[in-house]
């Protein structure tokens, strides 16, 4: 699609990142460590949420080693501040009831010292519903967690980032996160996340990989779709060159990803005047060995 056709076509920034063909694979966040804490959603600052309304500066602290996100539950709000961290590299996770933010703020701090405490014991899906933020978000999110409430334990979120490939959601403890996530979708992701499997076709990648790591594991996914996960081999090679491939292994079996650098265009946000240039990584040829 051309700068021009983008530009005048007044799409939402969904709508054009989808129409521009722009990829899922490989845009999880490369950030491997990640709290969230419970907070009343009106609350919420529309662009970082460490200086959201009520929380001490503790918690501004924490934003820069870790990714920080808010979330809100559906009902009347429980007593304390619930936390919820992950290590996406190491599996481990951390599930606590805080009497207060200061006090949630410190149990981040523990998790990152390496505390151990009681972990997650079902995976909770956080869905971005940051109107604030971008329509797309507050849109196409809402919808989403409405049609996966009942079947996971979910709840409203913070700006997760892409909100041009809304509706988004990450599943926690694993690091999966989802875009373009439609309603149709949603009771076969819901099944996928019980069994603690990859949805492919929403699939953006898993939170603490690189970009080019993220979209060789989804491909290797695609070529093996009956495995849990897969793991990328270093080194990766070619990659300041526009062109890599990776080994990637998958439950004992290995899949050759050749990938590629190209450009995607589109507007990066709701109301954005000008459409502006991504360039990503894509997968381009998958063979198993």
């Amino acid at each position: 699609m051309s700068d021009a056709a983008i530009h005048t076509a007044d799409l939402a920034c969904s709508e054009a990142s989808a129409a521009a063909g722009e990829p899922l694979a490989g845009s999880a966040s490369e950030a491997p460590l990640f709290a969230a804490l419970a907070w009343p959603k009106a609350r919420w600052h529309p662009d970082k949420a460490a200086l959201s309304e009520g929380l001490p500066a503790a918690i501004g602290a924490l934003a820069k080693k870790l990714q920080l996100r808010l979330f809100d539950r559906v009902g009347p709000p429980a007593p304390g501040v619930e936390v919820v961290c992950a290590d996406f590299a190491t599996g481990r996770s951390l599930h606590r009831i805080a009497p207060d933010a200061e006090a949630a703020a410190r149990e981040v701090e523990a998790f990152l010292r390496g505390a151990e405490g009681p972990a997650l014991a079902a995976p909770l899906v956080l869905v971005c519903t940051d109107g604030r933020h971008d329509r797309c978000c507050g849109k196409l999110g809402r919808s989403l967690a409405a049609a996966l409430r009942g079947s996971l334990d979910v709840a409203e979120a913070s700006h997760l980032g892409g909100h041009r490939l809304a509706a988004n959601c990450l599943v926690l403890p694993t690091g999966r996160l989802y875009g373009r996530v439609t309603a149709a979708d949603a009771a076969r992701l819901a099944a996928a996340i019980s069994r603690d499997e990859v949805y492919l076709p929403c699939y953006r990648g898993r939170s603490g990989l690189s970009e080019l790591e993220q979209v060789a594991e989804a491909a290797a996914l695609g070529l093996f779709p009956r495995a849990s996960a897969a793991t990328v081999k270093s080194p990766i090679l070619g990659e300041a060159s526009g062109v890599a491939t990776a080994a990637v292994v998958a439950e004992g079996r290995t899949a050759h990803v050749t990938c590629e650098r190209r450009r995607f265009v589109g507007i990066g946000s709701c109301g954005d005047a000008e459409p502006e240039t991504r360039e990503r990584w894509v997968a381009t040829s998958v063979q198993a060995l």
